[in-house]
């Protein structure tokens, strides 16, 4: 891996733990050796970092519909 590589790698994981993305920390190493491998153009991998990240909102939101918790708590 070269010195640029492991910086950009090094700061993704800061970005995304910071933005509190658990769902893109799990999945982007995959995803961009994928793109890398098959040549996405960048709006492809990041639409499907951004396909991850919605589908993590929704099941938490589902979640917490169905715990049946007052709303305010968590807005």
């Amino acid at each position: 891996m070269t010195k640029a590589k492991t910086i950009d790698t090094a700061r993704v994981e800061l970005l995304v733990a910071e933005l509190r993305m658990p769902g893109i920390r799990a999945i982007w190493p995959r995803l961009a050796e994928q793109s890398d491998k098959e040549g996405w153009p960048a709006a492809r991998f990041l639409a499907a970092l951004a396909e991850v990240a919605d589908r993590s909102r929704r099941r938490i939101e589902r979640h917490l519909a169905e715990a049946w918790l007052p709303r305010e708590q968590f807005s």
